[in-house]
């Protein structure tokens, strides 16, 4: 497999991550096809002439499109995918392609490249060396930060991370809504933390909903973290409820030894 200057075609290419990556591969030097759905080529065309296929698109149109599209890569090829979940796309990629295979998932949006910031990205592998060696150079060299994990470990860190954050999230903005508190007043009187936070709140709800729903429902790990989640939320309610300052200051000191003083040290799990 020779991916020195592969020809990149990006399904999903002209929007969103895919037009990210698409921007970062031609700044490295590489020709991309971005194919969307008013573009002349089409995925299977690119599939076929490409030797790097991306496959950027909706979670709820990714297994559809990788058994549509991976049959088509060409031997020596790679495969590869940017959703927010891993292990299923990862699955059907082996399953409907023969050529290398990698998973990528990177934790910013689209506009993020422009900020200054310590920008992350994971990748999963799948089948093969070459494919995840190339990208994971393409990505270094291009002032990321990589982390490579399985797509198991993967979705189980994003199910808290991601799950229980939108989830979170979601929450507050219908606690927001039932508070009866106008939005004006709440923002004359919001501390500079809320502020964020109601800020987050309109970030997510100016994105497709589809997009949040398939992070939480399509991710089985995100389940499992909110049950984690409304049980410490009880936990805590009811220390809150009973004024137990005693059990506060208890479950206070906890928490501080794992986020602050034991740092970098096994940490006491409550």
């Amino acid at each position: 497999m020779k991916l020195e200057k592969p020809e990149v075609g990006i399904i999903g290419g002209t929007s969103g991550m895919g037009a990210w990556f698409a921007d970062l591969l031609e700044h490295a030097g590489l020709k991309v096809f971005r194919v969307g759905r008013r573009t002349d080529i089409t995925p299977a065309e690119m599939a076929r002439q490409c030797g790097v296929t991306v496959i950027s698109v909706p979670i709820a149109d990714t297994m559809r499109v990788i058994q549509e599209i991976g049959p088509l890569v060409p031997e020596n090829g790679l495969l590869m995918d940017l959703t927010s979940i891993k292990a299923e796309p990862i699955k059907a990629m082996l399953r409907y392609s023969s050529v290398e295979v990698v998973g990528m998932h990177p934790l910013f949006g689209p506009d993020s490249s422009a900020r200054n910031l310590n920008l992350r990205v994971i990748v999963c592998p799948g089948r093969g060396k070459q494919g995840l060696g190339w990208l994971r150079k393409i990505l270094r060299q291009a002032g990321l930060a990589v982390t490579t994990l399985s797509a198991e470990e993967h979705d189980r860190i994003m199910g808290l991370v991601q799950g229980v954050n939108h989830f979170t999230t979601l929450a507050l903005a219908l606690c927001v809504i039932r508070s009866r508190i106008g939005i004006e007043d709440l923002l004359k009187c919001s501390t500079q933390t809320f502020s964020q936070r109601l800020d987050r709140i309109t970030s997510v709800l100016g994105q497709p909903s589809g997009l949040f729903g398939s992070l939480l429902m399509e991710n089985p790990s995100a389940g499992a973290f909110i049950e984690q989640y409304l049980n410490a939320a009880e936990e805590v309610a009811n220390v809150i409820s009973g004024k137990d300052w005693e059990g506060f200051e208890k479950m206070f000191e906890a928490l501080n030894r794992f986020f602050i003083q034991d740092t970098g040290n096994e940490k006491e799990i409550m």
